[in-house]
């Protein structure tokens, strides 16, 4: 009798044991299978990477949390969240989507990706009386903001004779609103803001730094030219499209605004 009693114990406990293992696999399904928003715009090689997947990204399809996006050499795709806002993400980039929550009203609550290479233009929704909740994370740069039109590109394997030992720059430009920049790599430099019309070079382990270190193209994107003459940690204030590099202020007080608008 005491052997059965052992034996019927050993098997409930396997059993809890299977059933508590698949009570957590399932909700790890669930969590990697939480809506982030859709796919409402797609050119070329476009690719989504889902649970160790890969597929075409197409028209309409669901994007969800923990999703990575790649554009190949001519492509782009847009992603509109559930809130609203927009993500567009140019050619030859990459793009994780970590984290999107909404308010029980619907607002954004927080929204965080990761762009490992390339160029994102991102159109949020603003979230009025709240910290900036939309991020989006770099190799060595943090971009927040709770409602603004901005870019954020990410290099790395450039070469600029003012760092030589840097072959990593990450730029943000502001079209409307206010960006928080920040450089996770070195706590002890403060977090600047952004303002419509400026522009952030964050290069490698250094301070973000200000000033117009190149162009914006026709299509809004950010060509990085020289970065000027300051030392790492130095700020001067300039704007984007300007002509006189690091502090020299610009010809053009405020950028083209990329052309992408609420509701395509």
């Amino acid at each position: 009798m005491g052997y059965r009693t052992t034996k019927n114990t050993a098997g409930r406990n396997i059993i809890n044991v299977v059933a508590t293992a698949m009570f957590i696999f399932a909700g790890g399904i669930a969590q990697a299978q939480t809506v982030a928003g859709s796919v409402t715009a797609v050119s070329g090689n476009v690719t989504v990477g889902r649970a160790g997947a890969t597929s075409p990204a197409t028209y309409g399809e669901k994007v969800d949390v923990g999703d990575r996006l790649t554009t190949g050499p001519n492509g782009s795709v847009t992603v509109t969240l559930t809130d609203g806002s927009q993500m567009e993400l140019e050619q030859s980039s990459t793009l994780t989507l970590n984290e999107n929550t909404l308010t029980p009203s619907g607002q954004r609550q927080s929204t965080r990706v990761t762009l490992l290479t390339g160029l994102l233009h991102s159109l949020v929704q603003v979230t009025p009386g709240t910290p900036p909740n939309y991020e989006v994370h770099t190799p060595n740069a943090v971009a927040s903001a709770r409602g603004t039109s901005y870019d954020v590109d990410h290099e790395t394997g450039v070469n600029n004779n003012k760092y030589p030992n840097c072959k990593e720059f990450t730029h943000v430009s502001v079209y409307q609103g206010t960006v928080e920049v920040s450089n996770p790599t070195n706590p002890s430099s403060p977090p600047v803001d952004v303002k419509p019309g400026q522009k952030v070079t964050v290069p490698c382990g250094a301070a973000p730094l200000f000033g117009a270190a190149g162009g914006i193209g026709a299509a809004g994107g950010i060509a990085a030219g020289v970065l000027g003459a300051l030392g790492a940690g130095g700020i001067a204030v300039g704007v984007i499209g300007g002509t006189g590099g690091f502090g020299g202020g610009g010809s053009s007080p405020t950028p083209t605004p990329h052309p992408i608008t609420f509701g395509q």
